[in-house]
């Protein structure tokens, strides 16, 4: 038997992102004949779990997947982080990262790169050949794309694209909000085709959102077979799969797949407001000024932002009050904090931990890094972490009468690098994923434990990962993969070596040995590019709270 030959460097690899798309649909769809392309990858390539970053956020995920580093090392946690020297907030983007995405270890390569729609890449960085940022780039931003003339270019030709769905799920307007995300994904498509056409390429990058955001919205209606809803999200996974199908059409049989997502997905039931269980365990301490007293008065009664939306909705003016928040967002946040318990009405010099951030993560009021930080370094801190470990393990699921929290970590279990000073200094799992930790949404109810009812799905460790190509295993399943080895597998398909500081590794067990061999991977001792420091980039109060206000219609911040 003649061994098969495998082309010379450089080899070209495409990579199609599905945000937050799940095996957990995926599969039993594929294998029932709904996503035929789907099971023929499966069948052709390698597949499996990709296991996200702890906690699953966007910004974390898909940043460890650009530079093959955890967060501690490229410096992005979640989709806020707290501003240097105070307890404020800012939305992440690639400016607060560190480390060297594989587009620009390519470009620098000799490749010739199309990177388009990945989120957390704004602004793009100057890559041998072409970029267009993705989700979480400001709504007014004239330098999302590289060439700069290639954004004003690409809204010409495919001027129905936006890096955000156009219509966030309300309930009564179902039917606009799925029409809105097929609309997504069609645009999504017809830009990828326009860039495919646009240059030639040795590394193609492609994100599509559609599957993230219906999930979100319709995964409840999914699972309880509601009517017309009920199918939504399979005809999603159905448009992604016939995509699938036309770009695989268009490789050559030289040429590399990768389908990836960021994170996993499941059911959501319960948030847990993470301040509200710290404020009752006397972690976190207001403000004894006449206002504070008073709105700590009504919060406890249950005068909330969550008690009054929800009185609202059942007024039937809950729309409209969403409604009324995108055209005066700035208006809306001051009378919330005018009314309710926020940031502001913490007395910092009596409290010792607090939450902010998607997943809920516990940061201890430290000296010497928090401005008004009481906490000692050293005994006390440690003191502090395991007597909140202990309160989070005794703590019980008011429903099933079980321990809560399934799994507590320290900052050191999870992150290592130089941004690891500024990860959370602690991180619970709940017993149950249908519970999602916040952070973000400060006080939004008197409840730690709430029904979640705006939201029915929302995000889970395993995400999905498909290889295929020649010398690719037919048919093999990839065990322990993560989402960090996805950039040196890739380097090392391309024939570019690999840097030693990252934190993944090749899939060899994906790859027949004889394609190992021929790919004759090499490492940069170097180690260049954990610190980069871009500069930040010039946003406005306004694109800001713009930001924040398409985070708010997807539930990932208050």
């Amino acid at each position: 038997m003649t061994s098969p030959v495998f082309p010379s460097a450089p080899r070209r690899v495409m990579i199609i992102g599905l945000d937050g798309a799940t095996w957990q649909l995926a599969r039993p769809w594929a294998e029932a004949g709904h996503l035929p392309t789907f099971r023929r990858l499966m069948a052709e390539g390698a597949w499996g779990t990709l296991q996200s970053v702890l906690p699953p956020v966007t910004p974390a995920a898909w940043s460890s997947f650009a530079t093959g580093l955890n967060p501690g090392k490229h410096g992005l946690f979640d989709f806020v982080g707290r501003r240097d020297g105070s307890y404020e907030t800012y939305v992440a983007n690639a400016g607060y990262r560190d480390g060297v995405p594989l587009w620009q270890l390519a470009g620098r390569a000799g490749r010739r790169v199309t990177v388009f729609n990945v989120p957390a890449t704004y602004p793009p960085d100057r890559v041998n050949g072409l970029m267009v940022s993705g989700f979480l780039t400001p709504a007014h931003a004239t330098d999302a794309a590289w060439p700069p003339e290639l954004q004003a270019e690409l809204a010409r030709a495919v001027p129905q694209f936006t890096f955000y769905p156009p219509n966030i799920y309300s309930p009564g307007h179902e039917a606009e909000f799925i029409q809105a995300i097929s609309d997504l994904n069609r645009a999504t498509l017809e830009a990828v085709r326009y860039l495919l056409r646009r240059q030639p390429w040795d590394l193609f990058v492609a994100v599509f959102m559609g599957t993230d955001v219906i999930q979100h919205f319709l995964w409840g209606p999914m699972a309880q077979g509601e009517g017309e809803l009920a199918g939504a999200i399979l005809d999603c996974y159905r448009q992604m799969d016939t995509a699938l199908e036309e770009l695989v059409a268009g490789l050559g049989p030289d040429d590399y797949l990768v389908v990836m997502s960021d994170h996993g997905f499941g059911p959501l039931s319960h948030y847990v407001h993470v301040n509200a269980w710290l404020a009752g365990h006397g972690y976190l301490k207001f403000r004894r000024n006449p206002l504070s007293a008073l709105k700590a008065v009504a919060y406890r009664l249950g005068f909330t932002p969550l008690g009054v939306y929800e009185r609202l909705r059942a007024l039937g003016l809950g729309g409209r009050m969403q409604e009324t928040a995108s055209r005066r967002n700035e208006w809306l946040k001051a009378m919330v904090q005018k009314l309710f318990l926020s940031l502001p009405d913490v007395d910092w010099s009596r409290t010792r931990a607090y939450s902010l951030g998607f997943g809920g993560p516990i940061f201890v009021n430290l000296q010497g890094r928090e401005p008004q930080g009481i906490v000692a370094p050293g005994a006390g801190y440690e003191a502090l972490l395991a007597q909140i470990e202990a309160d989070l393990r005794q703590t019980v699921d008011p429903v099933t009468g079980r321990p809560f929290v399934g799994q507590v970590y320290r900052r050191q279990e999870l992150y290592t690098g130089p941004h690891a000073d500024h990860a959370p200094d602690l991180i619970f799992v709940p017993a149950d994923w249908a519970c999602q930790p916040f952070g973000t949404h400060e006080f939004a109810s008197h409840r730690w434990l709430e029904p979640c009812r705006d939201r029915s799905g929302t995000h889970r460790l395993d995400g999905l990962l498909l290889l295929w190509g020649p010398g690719v295993r037919r048919g093999v399943q990839v065990e322990r993969a993560a989402i960090v080895d996805v950039a040196p597998t890739v380097l090392a398909l391309l024939g570019v070596p690999i840097p030693t500081g990252m934190d993944g590794r090749v899939l060899s067990a994906a790859l027949e040995d004889s394609l190992l061999t021929a790919l004759d991977i090499r490492y940069d001792q170097a180690e260049e590019g954990i610190s980069v420091h871009r500069p930040l980039p010039d946003m406005s109060q306004e694109d800001e709270e713009l930001l924040r206000h398409h985070l708010r219609g997807l539930g990932y911040v208050a």
